[in-house]
C-alpha cells in the first residue's frame, strides 16, 4: 500500500467513522476502527474457529511448534487469544476495558490460565519469537462457536469480521453437525478466504468407512454451501505420520495465505470497509423502514384510500338510486307489456257486445239465457286478462325485482318472500270500469276499450309494485348504512396508515440520502475533507496491574456412583431359580398342592424367560452404534464418523424361526411418512395428488420450501421408489447383515424404515437382553421423540453416550434435563452414563478432568450421583485389554449385576416368599393331622374367618380411591411446575433466537423465520415436558401399587398366616405414553412482530426486552390453555389405568387366596391326604435343611 493510498484510505474511513457515530452505529464504528487499526499496522489476521474441543488450540500449538495455548478435551478457550511474532510479552485486555502487560519472561502456565479466564479477561495478546510465523501476521484462537456459554460465542464472533483468512476446525466425528452449515452460511460473504479443517483424522477407521468415501461426503457438504473442495484439509496433531494427515500441506498453505494477504492488504481492507458500509447503510434503512421499501406501499395505500372513498360515494348514490331504478324498471316493463293483444280483442268485443242493452240470446226463456251468456263472456274475458297480465307483466316484474335485489345486495329470505308474492291485484269489475256506457259498439270502440283497460291494469300493477319498491328500498338503505359504517371506519384506519406511510416514506428518503452521502464519501475523492487525524482509530486503554487469577473450581473431583462388585454371599439368580424348581418338582406330584405348585412353576418360568431391554441414548455421532457393537462383540450395526442411526435398531437373539445374522426391516406406512414430512417441514396442509409420489413432487414444485426440506422430501421419494411394495403392502423385508447398511445408515433409504431387528447370538442376547440403538437424543423428529420417551419408561436399563472430546451440545442438554426429572421417580437407578472414545485421553490426569467435568455437567441438569464409565468401543472391538481409560469389563459386570440382581430382585424375592409360604402351608396341614376333630373344626373356622377378612380387604382395595387421589394431586402439581419451567425456557429461548445476527439480510424475513423456529422449539419442549410427566407418573403408579399390594397388604396377610399373594411384574402392566399434539401457529405473534420498528429500536432502545416479555406472556397464556386441556385428559388417562390395575390385582389376589383356601380345606379332610401330607412335609423339611430357604 503506497503512502498516498494509505492516507487517502485513512481520511475516507475517518470521515465514515464520524458518520457511523452520528448515526448511532457504535458497533460498526468500532469494527471500522479495528479494521483500520489492523490496516495501519499492515497486519494479516488468520483466525481459527469451530467447534469447542475440536482441537483448535492444539492445532495452533502444533503449527507453531510451541506449547502456547491451553489444551483440554473439555472447553478451555474462554476468550480471544492473538499470537504475534515480536519481543516476548503478554498483553491482557480486561472485560472492564482496561489493559495490563506482562513484559519479558513469564510463566506459560500462568498465561494459559488467563486464556481460560473468560470472566476477567476479554482477550490475550501473546508476543514471542516464533520460527514458524512471519512478522506482520497474527494468529487468532477463538472459543467454540457451538459453546453452551453465550459469552464464549460472542467472543468468537467479535473479531472474525477482521480476518483475512478463516480456518474452521471441526472434530472428525462432528463434521455434519448442523452448527457447521449455519456458521459457514453466516460468514462466507464477509471473509475473503475460508478453509475447512477436519481435525483428529487419526480417529479414522478404514474398516468402518473408506477414507475416500468419507472425504467425498465432506466435499459434497462444502460444495453444496458454495465452498471449494480445495479449501478442505485433514489434520492430526497426535499422529504426525498418519497417512491422511495434511498438517505439512496446511503449513505451506498458511505461508502462501500470509504472503498473498500481505500483497493484497489494501484490497482486502477495502473489501472489509465496503462490507461494513453495506451493513451500515442497510441498517440506516432498516432503522427507518424495518427493512421495507415504502415507495410501492405508498402507491398501493394511496390507491386503496381512493378506492374506499369511491366506494363510499357509490354507496351514497346506491341508497337513492335503488328506488328510482326499480320504479324505472317497473315502468319500462309495464310500458312494453302487450296486455291487450289482437288475439284478446275478440273476447273483448264479445264482452262489450254483451254489455249492450239490446243484447239478447234465444227466443224462449231469453232473459235467463241472456244473463248466463253475459256471465260466461265476462268470466272468459277476465280470465284471459288475468293470464295475460301475469305473463306479460307480473313474471317480468318478479324477475326484475330478483335481479335488482341481488344487484343491491339485499337478496335475502325476507326480500325473496316479498318478491315471490307479487301479483297485480285484478278484480273482475276492472273490465267493467273501462266500459263507456252509451258509446256506439264498433271495432274502433273495442280498440279504445282495450287501451283503456290496459292503462287501468298498469295503474294497479304500479300501485302493487310501489309497496315492494318501498320495502326493498328500505332494505337497501339499511344495508348501505351498515356497509357505509364499515367503509367509513376502514377509510379512517387506512387514511391514518397512509399518513404514517407518507411520514415513513419521508424518513426513508432521508435515510437514502444519508446512505448516498456515505457512499459518495467512499467513492468520490472530492467528497472527503482532509482535516481527519491520521490515528483516529487508536483507542487508549487504562493500564492496570495483571488481575489476580481465579482458581478454577468448576471441576472438583467427585466420587462417581459406581456400585461395588457383586458380593460373594449373594446367590446367583440362576442358582435360585434352579432351587425353586427343586421345590416345585418335590411338591408338584401331590394332587392336593397341584394348583399352587402349578402357579409357582409358571412364575419361575416367567422369571427365567423374562426379556430385558437395554436402550442406548445420546447425541449424534456419540458412538451409540459402535458401543452396541462392542457390547455384542462384533460389528453388527453400521458405524461411521458421520451420523448413521436414522431408525430404531434392535439387536436380539433369534426367535420363532428367525436366522442368526439376519435382520427384519419394517417400513413406515404412507400415512407415517406424510405425517413425518408435515411435522419436519412445517407444511400446514397435506398436498393433493393421485398418488403418494405425485402429491409430494407437486409440493416440491409449488411450495416455497427451504433447501433442506426439499432434500428431505426428495429422500423420502427416493426411498419410496426403492421399497414401494413393502410400504404399500406392509411386508417385512428379511436380509443378511451384509446388506443392512442402506436401511439404517443411508438417509435416502433409511428415512422410510420404521424399525430394524437384527438377530444375533452372543452371550448378552442369550441372557434375553435386547439392545435398542436410537437416533440422536436431540432429534426434533416427533416419532423419534415419542420412541425415546417410551424406551425411557419401558427399558430395563439405558446408557446415555457422550463423546470424550465433545461432551454436551446445546441439543443434548434438554434431553438430559428430562432424564434428571425422571431419575428420582424410578423405582431403581437404571441410568448409566458412558464417555466414549476415552482412548483419546493423554493420561489419567486428563481423563479425571474430563470425567469430573461430565459429572459436574450432569449434576447441573439434575442428575445427581450418576453412574459414569469411560470406554473405548474401538479398542473393545479390537480385543484390546482393559486399561485405565477403557472400563468396558466394568460396564459388563455392572450391567450383569443390574439385570441379574437389581432388576430381577423384586421378582425373585416374591418367589422366595411364595416358596417359604408353600412350605408353611404344608407344615400347617401336617400339624392338623395330629389334631382332634374339634381342633380341626376350630382351625377350619379360623381359616374361613381369615378368608372372609382377606376377601373383604381385597374388595376394599379394588375400589380404593387413595392412589387415584394421590395421582390427581401429583399430576396437578407437576403440570404447575411444567408451566413455570416453560416460562423460564421461553425467556432463554427468545433471547437466543432474536440475536444481532438477524440484522444481516432481510430483517423482517429473518425475524419471521426466527419466530417460526422459536415456536417450533417451544412446542418441542412442551411435548418433551408432557412426555417426561408421563414417564414420571408411570413410575409413580407402579411404586404406589407396589406399596398398596405388596407391602401394606402383605403385612395384613402375615398377621393371620394363612394366605399370601404374588403380584407378578408390575412393570409389564406399563402404561402407553399419551400422544401430545400442541397446536401453535407462529402467526399468532404477528402483532408483536409489527411492534418491532427497526433493528436499532429492537437492540439499542430496549425493544428486545419489551418484545420478549410480550411474546413470553402470550406463550404463558397459550401454555396454560394447553395444560388445562391436558390436565383433564391426563387425569382421566391415569385414573382409568389405575382402576384397571386395581381390578387386575384384586382378581389375581382373589383367585390365589381361593386356591390356598381350597388346599387347606382339602388337607383337613379326615385321612384322605394323610400320606400325601406326610410325604410333602418330609420333602419341605429336606429342602429347608439343605439350605434352600432364600432370604432376599
Amino acid at each position: 500500500m503506497t503512502e498516498h493510498n494509505r492516507k487517502e484510505l485513512l481520511h475516507k474511513t475517518g470521515e465514515l467513522y464520524k458518520e457511523f457515530i452520528e448515526n448511532q452505529d457504535e458497533q460498526r464504528a468500532a469494527k471500522l476502527a479495528a479494521v483500520m487499526n489492523k490496516a495501519a499496522d499492515e497486519e494479516v489476521y488468520i483466525a481459527f474457529t469451530g467447534h469447542y474441543s475440536a482441537g483448535k488450540s492444539s492445532l495452533l500449538n502444533c503449527l507453531l511448534m510451541e506449547n502456547i495455548l491451553p489444551t483440554s478435551p473439555i472447553p478451555t478457550s474462554a476468550n480471544l487469544v492473538v499470537i504475534r511474532n515480536g519481543e516476548k510479552r503478554v498483553r491482557l485486555h480486561t472485560t472492564d476495558g482496561a489493559c495490563a502487560e506482562l513484559e519479558g519472561a513469564y510463566r506459560k502456565d500462568k498465561v494459559q490460565q488467563y486464556c481460560k479466564d473468560g470472566e476477567q479477561i476479554e482477550s490475550v495478546e501473546i508476543y514471542d519469537r516464533y520460527t514458524e510465523m512471519d512478522t506482520g501476521v497474527a494468529y487468532i484462537d477463538t472459543p467454540g462457536i457451538d459453546s453452551t456459554d453465550d459469552a464464549h460465542f460472542l467472543s468468537a464472533a467479535s473479531i472474525l469480521h477482521q480476518a483475512d483468512a478463516l480456518f474452521y476446525v471441526v472434530h472428525y466425528n462432528h463434521v455434519h453437525a448442523e452448527e457447521n452449515v449455519k456458521f459457514l452460511r453466516s460468514i462466507k460473504e464477509s471473509i475473503p478466504n475460508v478453509y475447512f479443517i477436519v481435525n483428529q483424522i487419526d480417529r479414522h477407521d478404514e474398516s468402518e468407512t473408506r477414507f475416500e468415501d468419507y472425504k467425498a461426503q465432506v466435499e459434497e457438504m462444502l460444495c453444496s454451501e458454495g465452498f471449494s473442495k480445495d479449501a478442505l484439509y485433514f489434520t492430526s496433531v497426535t499422529e504426525p505420520n498418519h497417512p491422511f494427515n495434511q498438517i505439512g500441506v496446511l503449513r505451506d498453505e498458511l505461508k502462501g495465505i500470509e504472503q498473498q494477504s500481505k500483497n493484497n492488504l489494501q484490497p482486502l481492507t477495502e473489501q472489509k470497509v465496503r462490507h461494513l458500509l453495506k451493513e451500515h447503510t442497510e441498517m440506516l434503512l432498516k432503522d427507518e423502514t424495518g427493512g421495507t421499501s415504502y415507495a410501492e406501499q405508498l402507491i398501493t395505500q394511496t390507491e386503496l384510500v381512493q378506492s374506499l372513498r369511491d366506494q363510499r360515494d357509490e354507496m351514497t348514490k346506491k341508497a337513492t338510486e335503488a328506488e328510482n331504478k326499480m320504479q324505472e324498471e317497473v315502468n319500462r316493463i309495464l310500458k312494453n307489456a302487450n296486455l291487450t293483444p289482437f288475439e284478446m280483442r275478440e273476447l273483448a268485443a264479445e264482452f262489450l257486445e254483451s254489455q249492450e242493452p239490446s243484447f239478447k240470446t234465444g227466443f224462449f226463456f231469453s232473459k235467463g239465457k241472456t244473463a248466463q251468456e253475459r256471465d260466461r263472456r265476462r268470466n272468459a274475458f277476465f280470465s284471459d286478462v288475468k293470464k295475460r297480465t301475469e305473463a306479460e307483466a307480473d313474471w317480468h316484474i318478479i324477475d326484475t325485482f330478483h335481479k335488482l335485489a341481488k344487484a343491491f345486495d339485499v337478496h335475502t329470505a325476507e326480500s325473496e318472500k316479498l318478491i315471490q308474492a307479487y301479483r297485480t291485484p285484478l278484480k273482475i269489475d276492472i273490465i267493467e270500469l273501462a266500459v263507456k256506457h252509451g258509446a256506439a259498439f264498433s271495432s274502433e270502440y273495442v280498440l279504445q276499450y282495450t287501451k283503456d283497460l290496459a292503462e287501468l291494469i298498469r295503474k294497479e300493477a304500479k300501485r302493487e309494485a310501489a309497496d315492494i319498491i318501498k320495502a326493498i328500498s328500505a332494505m337497501v338503505k339499511e344495508s348501505v348504512t351498515k356497509d357505509m359504517q364499515t367503509v367509513n371506519e376502514r377509510l379512517i384506519q387506512e387514511s391514518e396508515k397512509l399518513a404514517i406511510l407518507q411520514e415513513q416514506a419521508g424518513l426513508e428518503n432521508n435515510a437514502r440520502e444519508k446512505a448516498d452521502r456515505i457512499w459518495a464519501i467512499w467513492e468520490d475523492e472530492s467528497a472527503c475533507p482532509r482535516n481527519i487525524e491520521t490515528d483516529w482509530f487508536k483507542t487508549k486503554k487504562k493500564t492496570v496491574a495483571a488481575p489476580e487469577q481465579i482458581r478454577n473450581q468448576s471441576h472438583q473431583t467427585r466420587q462417581r456412583n459406581i456400585k461395588p462388585e457383586i458380593m460373594e454371599q449373594e446367590r446367583p439368580l440362576q442358582d435360585q431359580i434352579k432351587r425353586f424348581r427343586i421345590l416345585s418338582d418335590l411338591l408338584g406330584e401331590y394332587n392336593m398342592l397341584s394348583k399352587q405348585t402349578s402357579a409357582f412353576q409358571q412364575r419361575i418360568n416367567r422369571l427365567e424367560e423374562r426379556k430385558f431391554t437395554l436402550a442406548l441414548f445420546g447425541g449424534f455421532s456419540s458412538g451409540k452404534s459402535s458401543f452396541a457393537n462392542a457390547l455384542v462383540g462384533e460389528r453388527v450395526l453400521p458405524s461411521s464418523p458421520t451420523p448413521t442411526t436414522a431408525t430404531i435398531n434392535k439387536i436380539t437373539k433369534p426367535t420363532n424361526g428367525s436366522i442368526n445374522k439376519t435382520a427384519d426391516v419394517v417400513f413406515k406406512t404412507e400415512d407415517d411418512i406424510t405425517a413425518e414430512i408435515l411435522q419436519l417441514t412445517g407444511i400446514k396442509e397435506e398436498p393433493t395428488g393421485r398418488s403418494f409420489t405425485e402429491k409430494w413432487e407437486k409440493a416440491i414444485k409449488k411450495s416455497r420450501l427451504q433447501e433442506e426440506h426439499v432434500k428431505l422430501i426428495s429422500n423420502f421419494l427416493l426411498a419410496y421408489e426403492k421399497v414401494q411394495p413393502y410400504i404399500q403392502e406392509q411386508k417385512t423385508l428379511t436380509i443378511p447383515l451384509s446388506d443392512l447398511k442402506p436401511y439404517v445408515a443411508e438417509e435416502a433409504t433409511a428415512c422410510a424404515v420404521k424399525e430394524v431387528t437384527v438377530y444375533y447370538t452372543c452371550p448378552l442376547t442369550e441372557k434375553g437382553i435386547t439392545i435398542v440403538d436410537t437416533p440422536g437424543a436431540s432429534s426434533m423428529n416427533k416419532r423419534h421423540t415419542e420412541l425415546a420417551f417410551q424406551y425411557m419408561k419401558d427399558a430395563d436399563a439405558f446408557f446415555y453416550m457422550t463423546y470424550y472430546q465433545h461432551s454436551f451440545s446445546k441439543g443434548d442438554r434438554s434431553f438430559l434435563q428430562k432424564l434428571g426429572l425422571v431419575k428420582e421417580s424410578l423405582s431403581m437407578d437404571k441410568m448409566f452414563f458412558v464417555i466414549n472414545a476415552a482412548d483419546l485421553a493423554k493420561d489419567r490426569t486428563e481423563l479425571e478432568t474430563v470425567t469430573d467435568y461430565v459429572s459436574a455437567e450432569l449434576v447441573k441438569e439434575g442428575i445427581h450421583d450418576p453412574q459414569l464409565f469411560t470406554v473405548s468401543s474401538k479398542e473393545e472391538l479390537q480385543g484390546k485389554q482393559e486399561s485405565f481409560y477403557n472400563q468396558f469389563p466394568k460396564v459388563r459386570k455392572h450391567l450383569d449385576r443390574f439385570i441379574e440382581v437389581d432388576v430381577k430382585k423384586a421378582s425373585a424375592a416374591q418367589l422366595s416368599s411364595e416358596a417359604n409360604k408353600l412350605c408353611e402351608t404344608v407344615f400347617q396341614l401336617h400339624r392338623s393331622q395330629h389334631q382332634s376333630e374339634e381342633e380341626k373344626e376350630a382351625q377350619k373356622q379360623r381359616l374361613m374367618q381369615s378368608f372372609a377378612r382377606t376377601a373383604a380387604e381385597i374388595e376394599k382395595r379394588r375400589s380404593s380411591e387413595t392412589i387415584i387421589e394421590k395421582a390427581k394431586k401429583d399430576t396437578k402439581e407437576q403440570l404447575y411446575h411444567i408451566t413455570q419451567r416453560l416460562s423460564f425456557f421461553a425467556n432463554d429461548l427468545l433471547k437466543s433466537a432474536f440475536h444481532p445476527g438477524l440484522q444481516n439480510g432481510d430483517w423482517k424475513k429473518n425475524v419471521a423465520k426466527a419466530m417460526k423456529t422459536a415456536v417450533h422449539e417451544y412446542q418441542f419442549e412442551y411435548v418433551q415436558e408432557i412426555k417426561t410427566l408421563d414417564v414420571r407418573m408411570s413410575g409413580f403408579i407402579e411404586r404406589h401399587i407396589a406399596e398398596e399390594w405388596l407391602e401394606s397388604f402383605q403385612k395384613i396377610l402375615n398377621e393371620d398366616g394363612y394366605f399370601s399373594i404374588y403380584a407378578g411384574d408390575l412393570h409389564s402392566n406399563g402404561i402407553q405414553l399419551k400422544e401430545v399434539e400442541p397446536d401453535l401457529d407462529e402467526r399468532v405473534f404477528e402483532q408483536e412482530q409489527k411492534e418491532i420498528k427497526s433493528p436499532k429500536h429492537f437492540f439499542e432502545q430496549k425493544g428486545k426486552a419489551a418484545f420478549i416479555e410480550a411474546v413470553r406472556m402470550k406463550l404463558n397464556k397459550i401454555t396454560e390453555h394447553w395444560v388445562t386441556k391436558e390436565e383433564e385428559s391426563l387425569i382421566s388417562h391415569y385414573t382409568n389405568h389405575l382402576r384397571r390395575l386395581q381390578e387386575e390385582m384384586a382378581d389375581k389376589a382373589m383367585e390365589q387366596i381361593k386356591d390356598q383356601k381350597d388346599t387347606y380345606i382339602e388337607g383337613y379332610a379326615e385321612g384322605e391326604h394323610a400320606k400325601e401330607i406326610e410325604k410333602a412335609y418330609q420333602a419341605c423339611i429336606s429342602w429347608q435343611r439343605s439350605g434352600h430357604i432364600i432370604k432376599m
